[in-house]
């Protein structure tokens, strides 16, 4: 694993209008076979509407930007503050929601394909804190938590409730996901795509409990830019429903299908297993 991480870091020192995804996505093809068929099944479930050549380019796009998501990563978790600066064009919108606010910032962010970039150059411009799992490999848990340090101040797992709850009492700007399948704990059926979708309330919880923001983070790529734009969703003090979250993700997604991280079993709990039974 050592002799991989040394060099993906050797790749990503080309300068970035180099880096091509074509190259990569054969290699995907071969050695993500199954997540591309999970990718593939989500996606046809998701735009029914959509005839086969519209789903062929969406599917299309979607490999070309999980394979330069090969590239985004490594910018966010190895690159300096300068050399981003220099070679990825970025905006960010709205910064003033989290960087004038006395309050504690949820900034909910959907899954896109380049996530990491997104922290990573919002970090550069204000204090975070994330939230995420904790991998089952030492090793390569390190290597996750010292990449997303670069982009956030402290990280904790999403059984570390009272950490973040601390940070959101303290007016902290913490990332936090909803998007995935986190299992019928905790979660609610609410349409996603029309689908009734097991998805996890403690946004909720955690406004009630803290009196934070609920700040979305949109982002997508523009004529080779990063866009960054945040948008708050708990206005005039009233809670954002996880419906209302959804929503606001799912509009998202639509916008810039092919650069969402399709390749989760995010129906898993509510479809049951065997929705991905040819997928494995």
């Amino acid at each position: 694993m050592s002799i991989i991480i040394f060099l993906w870091k050797l790749i990503i020192r080309i300068p970035r209008r180099f880096h091509g995804a074509k190259p990569f996505s054969f290699l995907l093809k071969i050695f993500l076979f199954n997540r591309i068929k999970v990718a593939k099944k989500n996606i046809k479930l998701c735009f029914k509407e959509m005839n086969k050549q519209e789903l062929k380019v969406i599917f299309k796009k979607n490999l070309e930007a999980a394979s330069l998501s090969i590239f985004d990563m490594g910018i966010a978790w190895f690159w300096s503050d300068t050399r981003i600066k220099k070679e990825l064009p970025s905006k960010i919108t709205n910064l003033e929601l989290i960087n004038n606010s006395s309050k504690g910032n949820l900034i909910i962010f959907k899954h896109s394909l380049h996530l990491e970039l997104d922290a990573r150059i919002l970090g550069m411009q204000a204090e975070l804190y994330g939230v995420g799992r904790e991998h089952n490999s030492p090793y390569i848990h390190k290597i996750i938590d010292s990449g997303r340090k670069r982009a956030v101040k402290d990280t904790a797992t999403k059984k570390e409730t009272l950490r973040f709850i601390k940070w959101l009492k303290k007016g902290k700007n913490v990332l936090y996901a909803i998007d995935q399948d986190y299992g019928i704990k905790h979660s609610k059926k609410i349409n996603f795509f029309g689908i009734p979708t097991y998805t996890i309330t403690t946004a909720e919880r955690l406004q009630e409990i803290t009196n934070c923001n609920v700040v979305f983070l949109d982002s997508w790529f523009e004529d080779g830019a990063l866009r960054i734009n945040l948008e708050e969703i708990s206005k005039n003090n009233a809670i954002a429903s996880t419906e209302m979250i959804i929503q606001r993700i799912e509009s998202s997604i639509r916008r810039n299908p092919g650069e969402y991280l399709w390749h989760h079993k995010r129906f898993k709990s509510s479809l049951g297993k065997e929705f991905y039974k040819d997928a494995r």
